[in-house]
């Protein structure tokens, strides 16, 4: 995250205790113009590890995107990538996923000779989770598998990337609800009581 907000990285390790956040203005390209918009992105990163969880839900809600992440390097990351996904919808309501955006990233591919998760093996659990997939939920629109990306907060690779595709999956899946969401208020039928809809004729008095 502090790759992405201020273009640094530290090797220096500081857990995350419940929730950092961080603010970031993107421009964007608007799914209902074409036209490039500006975005503001508010980032939360919550502790990743196990000890620290239960301090991180309470910022899921509302949230528009998710970035799962992982250390290519540590299998034990990607294992949890399904305790992670299945601890944020269930505190945010999203069921099994649906469609809401997801974006997956493997870090770490700097130290590519310590790797232990395979790009293929990394993919195919993005596509198991795709609306088409085995268990169902978690990408934008007919079947398509979560977005995956290989990055290194050391050297920038893909970080980028990664941000600005959750920040456009957002922005998709905003106007897709918008359009989807039914009319809060109906006006009902009116009927006018003054109107008759055939009035008789008036019959004039006759004199024998």
């Amino acid at each position: 995250m502090n790759r992405y907000h201020s273009g640094k990285f530290t090797g220096q390790y500081k857990a995350t205790i419940g929730a950092d956040f961080l603010s970031k203005d993107v421009v964007v390209t608007d799914p209902t113009t074409g036209m490039p918009k500006t975005a503001t992105l508010q980032i939360w990163d919550t502790a990743g590890q196990e000890r620290f969880q239960s301090l991180g839900v309470a910022f899921y809600r509302g949230a528009d995107a998710c970035l799962l992440v992982y250390d290519v390097t540590d299998p034990r990351s990607f294992d949890s990538l399904d305790t992670w996904r299945g601890e944020f919808l269930s505190q945010v309501g999203k069921g099994d996923g649906g469609d809401f955006p997801f974006v997956v990233l493997g870090n770490k591919v700097d130290r590519e000779g310590e790797r232990r998760i395979k790009r293929p093996q990394a993919e195919q659990w993005c596509m198991s989770k795709s609306p088409g997939g085995a268990i169902g939920g978690g990408a934008i629109g007919g079947g398509a598998p979560i977005p995956h990306f290989e990055t290194s907060a050391k050297t920038a690779m893909n970080v980028e990337e990664a941000f600005m595709e959750a920040a456009t999956l957002a922005l998709v899946q905003e106007e897709r609800d918008r359009r989807n969401e039914p009319e809060l208020f109906t006006p009902p039928p009116t009927i006018d009581l003054q109107r008759q809809e055939n009035p008789e004729p008036q019959r004039k008095d006759q004199c024998c």
